[in-house]
């Protein structure tokens, strides 16, 4: 039986649930949706920080790398082997709940701030729509009860009481190209205008560089060697090459937010070990 670790990189796009907002609200679906966030603002239903509240929160778009060690020794790669990828215009949000919880089975989760939102987010969804899911909710094997299984970037890069910042800051420190010229903000508005295709690009860099965060931290425990880290990059670079960016319509604003952040990651230090 193979013991070795496996991964689920994973990263969620959201806009506001205005389904719910209106009905919380009282409005009228007539209220544009900008008005309809900044009145939940008011109203109290988001953080200090002006965040909305899970509830108010619906997928967009949505990925997970997979990844796995075929073998115990820091020489070997991490494998990237797949990614699963999702998008509201193309499959319905419940068969990529259902998906989404399929693929993290059994693996070790790893995203920024993912045990605060995208795996809390993706439970109220679960629950909402009644999908079972008992290999991640009734299983002493979940990231939901095993902390060995969760690695949230946020945390683990400097330690549960360091400051790194937001996910851009954390990438540019480690000579990754960070967020694409948007952030997370700007998602209600893209989707709006109709450009969720740049919205899933966005999505599947954040992953990528998530799955590149992650290399660095293996390396610095030691379970990873440097030229391992390397190929493993290499790999899941190219996987993401072939199966997101051949899904995107050759030079489109999408494909071509995508490209350039996956040449600016084959030039990180993580990367190209020259």
């Amino acid at each position: 039986m193979n013991s070795q670790p496996k991964w689920a990189i994973l990263d969620l796009e959201t806009r506001c649930n205005l389904a719910l907002a209106r009905e919380v609200l009282d409005l009228a679906p007539c209220v544009d949706p900008l008005e309809v966030c900044q009145r939940l603002v008011e109203q109290g239903h988001a953080e200090s920080s002006g965040f909305l509240k899970l509830p108010f929160h619906e997928p967009v778009c949505g990925a997970v790398l997979l990844a796995e060690r075929r073998e115990a020794a820091p020489a070997a790669p991490i494998v990237a082997t797949g990614c699963l990828c999702w998008r509201a215009d193309e499959a319905p949000l419940e068969g990529f709940v259902g998906s989404f919880f399929e693929s993290i089975a059994g693996r070790v989760c790893v995203g920024f701030n993912s045990t605060g939102f995208d795996l809390p987010l993706m439970e109220l969804w679960a629950s909402r729509m009644r999908l079972a899911a008992p290999a991640y909710f009734d299983s002493p094997h979940s990231p939901r009860v095993a902390p060995a299984l969760n690695c949230d970037l946020q945390r683990e890069a400097a330690g549960s009481h360091g400051r790194v910042g937001r996910f851009d800051l954390l990438c540019k420190f480690h000579g990754l190209p960070g967020k694409p010229g948007m952030s997370g903000k700007d998602v209600e508005s893209m989707v709006a205008s109709g450009r969720l295709d740049e919205v899933q690009a966005y999505n599947v860099t954040d992953v990528l560089q998530s799955f590149l965060l992650l290399l660095h931290l293996q390396v610095r425990s030691g379970a990873l060697t440097r030229e391992a880290a390397t190929g493993s990059a290499k790999r899941a670079i190219e996987l993401t090459r072939s199966e997101v960016g051949g899904r995107l319509p050759s030079a489109s604003r999408a494909w071509e937010l995508l490209t350039a952040s996956l040449d600016a990651c084959a030039k990180a230090p993580i990367a190209d070990a020259g």
